[in-house]
């Protein structure tokens, strides 16, 4: 398998920075235990409380897919919809071959 990272940006409407940074801690706690996923980092914007960065690393693509399914699918993304500004920013990137 490839290894991924997935990074993904999230700004917060002023009113909901303090939910999704709860939302955000949940998320590093639950999502290492989601098949495929190594790790993930929640990061904060020093200059701008409200966007919230995370850093996750996964075995493959197909495990993240996997996992972005069953969020839409479960209803929770409308949860976190709700509390952003604007729809996140996402990259996915691999390792540069030696």
């Amino acid at each position: 398998m490839n290894d991924i990272q997935v990074i993904v940006t999230f700004e917060a409407r002023p009113e909901s920075t303090t939910p999704l940074s709860a939302l955000l801690s949940q998320v590093r706690q639950q999502l290492p235990l989601v098949d495929g996923c190594k790790s993930v980092r929640v990061l904060i914007r020093r200059d701008a409380p409200q966007v919230f960065t995370l850093v996750e690393d996964w075995q493959s693509t197909a495990q993240h897919q996997k996992h972005l399914a069953t969020v839409v699918a479960s209803g929770a993304w409308d949860t976190i919809a709700a509390l952003l500004a604007a729809d996140p920013v996402s990259h996915t990137y691999g390792e540069l071959p030696a």
